[in-house]
């Protein structure tokens, strides 16, 4: 049975435009708050992925592969085996966007760097792993993450039901 439908509606709140927006607003809210929760965010990356010469789109599963690629192979530069013998892995959650027309997919993270590890060295790492990983186009952004205006940008832009696949909170070794 529906929810809505057990819901008296004697006054039409629930058909009133206005109690959609209010409740857009609020879940918005509550996703970011439970995405600021999830780690202590360092960096705001943008990948854009390279697009196939035959002119046919890339499948959502297919960014997801090239996203998941992206962060093994960071994860792998940082914890080395640890990655697969202990489970060592960044915070990390990212959203897909396809861009107005919908032919220009990208990912947006969130990313959190190991408390060991500095700013440049991390970024120069996110760097790297950009501009080598099979499948991202040569587009890429990284910058330091300022505040939660960067999680409201990825709610907003991004897919619904994507960030379940790709939101990962942080396994580091004990300092």
């Amino acid at each position: 049975m529906n929810m809505v439908s057990t819901i008296p509606n004697h006054l039409g709140i629930l058909q009133s435009p206005l109690f959609a927006v209010a409740s857009r607003s609020k879940l918005r809210s509550q996703k970011i708050s439970w995405l600021a929760e999830l780690a202590n965010w360092t960096h705001a990356v943008t990948l854009t992925m390279h697009r196939p010469k035959n002119g046919h789109g890339i499948s959502n599963d297919e960014v997801a592969r090239r996203c998941r690629l992206f962060l093994n192979r960071i994860n792998r530069r940082i914890y080395k085996h640890g990655t697969k013998r202990k489970g060592f892995r960044i915070a990390s959650v990212a959203f897909l966007g396809n861009g107005p027309y919908a032919d220009h997919p990208h990912v947006h993270l969130a990313l959190q760097k190991p408390p060991d590890m500095t700013h440049e060295a991390f970024e120069q790492i996110l760097n790297v792993m950009a501009s080598t990983t099979k499948g991202l186009g040569k587009e890429f952004d990284i910058k330091p993450y300022r505040d939660e205006g960067w999680l409201g940008y990825m709610v907003d832009h991004g897919f619904d039901g994507w960030m379940e696949r790709l939101a990962i909170t942080a396994v580091c070794p004990k300092h």
